[in-house]
C-alpha cells in the first residue's frame, strides 16, 4: 500500500513539473538572475493591464473570466539576449508552441506564440524586446482567437 501511494505521489509530482507554465520553465532556466521581475496577474485585474478600447465589456468580461492566470516577466537589461533565449525555447518546442504573429522593427520584436489543447488556446506566449527592454506576458486558460486578435492590435506598434 505504502508503495502503491509512493508511486502516485511522484506521478502527480512529474505531472505538475511538466504542467508548468512558459514563463515558469523560463524562470527556473534563470533562478539566480535578479535582472528578471515576475508579476502575475488575475483575471480581475487583466482588463486594465491590456488597456484594450472595449466596445462591448461583456463580452471581453467573458473572455477574461475564461483565463486563469496572466504573468509578466521583465528585464530592463540585456533584453536581445533574453529575447533570444525565450525564441530558443519557444523554437524547442515547435511541437507544443505554434507561431500565431509577430512583427519586427529598428527598435522592437515582438512574438505572440499559442499553445493549443485539442481546439482550444490554452497557452499564449507574448515576447517583446523594445530598445533592450524584455517582456514575456504569459496568459494560461481558455482564449478565443478573437480575444488574441483584440490583444495583438492592442500591442501594435504606432507608427506617426
Amino acid at each position: 500500500m505504502k508503495s502503491a501511494l509512493f508511486i502516485l505521489w511522484m506521478s502527480l509530482i512529474s505531472i505538475s513539473v511538466c504542467a508548468q507554465d512558459f514563463t515558469s520553465r523560463f524562470l527556473e532556466n534563470h533562478k539566480p538572475d535578479t535582472n528578471l521581475t515576475c508579476v502575475t496577474i488575475s483575471p480581475k485585474m487583466m482588463q486594465k493591464v491590456m488597456k484594450i478600447d472595449v466596445e462591448d465589456e461583456d463580452v471581453m468580461m467573458d473572455m477574461i473570466s475564461k483565463l486563469k492566470s496572466m504573468q509578466m516577466l521583465t528585464a530592463n537589461v540585456n533584453g536581445q539576449k533574453y529575447y533570444k533565449e525565450a525564441l530558443g525555447v519557444l523554437n524547442k518546442n515547435a511541437n507544443r508552441f505554434k507561431p500565431y504573429i509577430s512583427f519586427e522593427d529598428k527598435s522592437q520584436n515582438f512574438q505572440i506564440m499559442t499553445r493549443k489543447k485539442r481546439y482550444t488556446i490554452v497557452e499564449l506566449v507574448m515576447l517583446i524586446c523594445e530598445d533592450d527592454k524584455f517582456t514575456v506576458i504569459n496568459f494560461t486558460g481558455n482564449m478565443s482567437e478573437d480575444f488574441i486578435a483584440k490583444l495583438a492590435k492592442s500591442m501594435e506598434p504606432k507608427h506617426s
